[in-house]
């Protein structure tokens, strides 16, 4: 009966040490999913101004992105919805 009870709160401890572990573990990922997630939006912010600069200097071409752009979009929604 002694060995049982040791044997179980060995069982607990080890339980303890894994969940302790584990928290660390994603909390690590989730402070390194949050720095990603800023350095992505950083990045985003900084493609937008430079496209909005270029657009600004070349409105014809800006203009023929975007229905370029478009059109792929409509094609692809237009071909998810015949199906």
């Amino acid at each position: 009966m002694v060995d049982l009870k040791k044997t179980e709160k060995e069982i607990k401890e080890t339980i303890q040490k894994e969940k302790k572990a584990l928290n660390e573990a994603y909390n690590n990922y989730v402070d390194r999913l949050k720095n990603e997630s800023d350095k992505i939006q950083k990045d985003i912010r900084s493609e937008y101004k430079t496209a909005k600069k270029y657009v600004k200097k070349n409105p014809e071409t800006g203009v023929g992105i975007a229905l370029a752009g478009g059109l792929l979009v409509g094609f692809v929604i237009a071909k998810l919805f015949n199906r």
